[in-house]
């Protein structure tokens, strides 16, 4: 072979080795949080793919958390979607009989209309975070009308207990990162989460607790909810539950909110 030759194969492999790096580099810096796979009124998992533990900004701040450090066998329970004066109230009791803290996602307009489970919630050392005024879905609204979601229900929860939470998660777990760098700018910690129960979807008792040995790892944050559409039902989260608890404990787990196994604080000054 001729040396024009071997120059020509040389300078197609280069091109071939840059163009794939700049796809690389180009897939990375799209969507942080992918859309959800599914849409409904509640929240549905996030595509597959998700990091594994935190999602860090250009800044070197850390933004977006799906996990806490694996060190330990800590989890944390949370529950979206509430309250209600039905699900959230059985929840509670679980929690209560088993010395349990956990972490609620509180839809605003929820909040507005059942105040003392709120303050029954934080009354009982649980933490509550910000889900948005009505579960909208935030990929599909303006940046005002997002802004107008979250600041409506921080406002709604300090008149309620008297502090606004410092996390936010997202409905159906979808933000861009222009979105990510917005909230988080307004002090909020964005928290998803690694196990998904998939327990909105009306799955069965016994396959919740498939996908909770499948997925959990140490430093878990676990995806259920405490309040669903009028025709729905929870029946499955609460019976899940009163298994769940004992069986994690059993393994060593500790249950633990969501700003313990983060180490961020529960609420803005």
């Amino acid at each position: 072979m001729n040396r024009s030759k071997y120059v020509l194969i040389s300078f197609l492999l280069l091109t071939l080795t840059t163009a794939c790096a700049a796809n690389d580099k180009q897939a990375n810096t799209s969507k942080v949080v992918p859309s959800p796979a599914v849409a409904g009124t509640t929240t549905p998992d996030l595509d597959v793919g998700h990091p594994p533990s935190t999602t860090l900004m250009n800044n070197n701040v850390k933004a977006l958390y799906y996990a806490g450090p694996e060190q330990g066998k800590q989890v944390a329970l949370t529950f979206d979607d509430g309250p209600d004066n039905h699900y959230t109230m059985q929840i509670l009791d679980i929690l209560k009989k088993n010395n349990v803290k956990a972490t609620f996602f509180i839809v605003g307009e929820n909040a507005k209309a059942h105040p003392e489970v709120v303050k029954r919630i934080v009354n009982e050392g649980h933490v509550i975070g910000n889900h948005s005024w009505d579960h909208s879905d935030f990929t599909k609204i303006s940046n005002e009308e997002m802004n107008q979601e979250i600041n409506t229900t921080q406002d709604e929860l300090n008149s309620i207990v008297g502090f606004r939470p410092t996390l936010f998660r997202p409905p159906f777990g979808a933000l861009s990162s222009s979105e990510i760098k917005t909230i988080t700018s307004m002090g909020l910690s964005i928290v998803d989460w690694s196990v998904d129960t998939r327990d909105w979807a009306g799955t069965s008792t016994q396959q919740i607790m498939r996908n909770v040995k499948k997925e959990l790892k140490p430093g878990g944050i676990i995806l259920q909810h405490c309040a669903i559409g009028k025709k729905e039902s929870l029946s499955n989260t609460v019976k899940a539950l009163e298994q769940l608890i004992p069986l994690l404990k059993n393994e060593g787990y500790t249950f633990v909110t969501v700003p313990t196994l983060l180490s961020l604080p529960e609420s803005q000054k």
